[in-house]
């Protein structure tokens, strides 16, 4: 029975350099009624300690502790221990850089169909700036709406971190995180805007993400390529074979796959050469993907990939992807 409005969940793993950060930025809301619930996956350092001391000060801190399994495992346990009637998931390394709270409250009253509400976000840069806040602004859309506003973005916001949703519709429709898979939100988000009818956004500057090299989205090993490549083949699948799918949203989905797809690309040579030759006919069978993208970087993938092939393609991405990443945040 829901008890209160919104359910934060904060899987926690060796966070104590960035966990009281995180934990303020929750404290700070003026909106009240919400209750947090705190996992922590096995840590090592002094993460729980700190969790147990704002459970003691405040009443809607909520610590529970588990075997380390990786963030699925811990984001599913706090979803089965929560009481509100909407969550939200914020990683234990990242905050919150607004009271925004109470805007999310008064946008899902007032616009009462909204199953999924999406946030804006900025990156934290090495200097200590935060980048410009970013992210999609639209009112209430339909799910076919929805595929076809996301199609015409430059990125695909996958990250649960970036939504809040409804409890009633993760529990009827089991979107619970697939435990062991890396790359997990991908696959989430795919399972959540196949499910949900209705969305929105909110207009307003709230999450910031900490980039770590040592993070687990940035290592490459087999397994994550593994799960990302079977992710999208997954995917792809589900939509080529969706007889209550019409043309135009399998489009506008191929055309998300693709943007997914393009990431892996420029990731490829981050990994082992003898990883990259077991993977490489996979991910060629998925390069159909682009022909449902049309933006200038996927025009220029397309071509190069025709003149020069795969392995090329992939090397120039992976120098693109390295060189924006430097710039924007040295």
């Amino acid at each position: 029975m829901e008890s209160t409005y919104f359910s934060i969940i904060v899987p926690i793993y060796n966070s104590e350099v960035f966990l009281k950060k995180c934990l303020d930025s929750i404290i700070m809301q003026s909106f009240t009624d919400y209750e947090v619930i705190l996992i922590d996956d096995g840590s090592t350092d002094s993460s729980l300690k700190i969790c147990k001391e704002y459970e003691k000060i405040d009443i809607r801190f909520k610590v529970f502790t588990k075997k380390n399994g990786g963030a699925s495992s811990a984001r599913n346990l706090g979803v089965e221990n929560s009481n509100g009637k909407y969550l939200i998931f914020l990683d234990s390394d990242d905050f919150w850089v607004s009271d925004w709270l109470g805007k999310a409250q008064k946008k899902l009253i007032f616009e009462k169909d909204t199953e999924v509400l999406f946030l804006q976000t900025s990156k934290l840069k090495k200097n200590g700036e935060l980048t410009k806040s970013a992210g999609y602004k639209f009112d209430v859309l339909n799910q076919t709406q929805l595929y076809e506003y996301i199609s015409k973005q430059k990125k695909v916001s996958v990250s649960a971190c970036l939504k809040v949703t409804k409890k009633s519709l993760f529990i009827d429709k089991e979107l619970y995180f697939q435990e062991s898979l890396l790359a997990e939100d991908i696959d989430w988000f795919f399972k959540l805007i196949t499910n949900a009818n209705f969305f929105s956004s909110l207009d307003y500057p709230v999450y910031c993400y900490r980039i770590r090299e040592n993070s687990i989205s940035r290592t490459a090993d087999q397994k994550r390529l593994n799960d990302y490549t079977q992710i999208l083949d997954k995917w792809f699948f589900y939509t080529n074979d969706n007889k209550k799918m019409d043309e135009k949203d399998k489009e506008n989905f191929f055309n998300m796959l693709g943007y997914e797809y393009e990431i892996l690309l420029a990731n490829y040579y981050d990994y082992e050469k003898g990883v990259r030759i077991n993977y490489k006919e996979k991910l060629e069978k998925l390069f159909v993907l682009l022909n449902y993208r049309s933006g200038k970087r996927s025009k220029l993938i397309k071509m190069i990939y025709n003149f020069l092939g795969f392995n090329f393609v992939c090397m120039v991405l992976n120098v693109y992807l390295n060189k924006l990443h430097y710039k924007k945040f040295k």
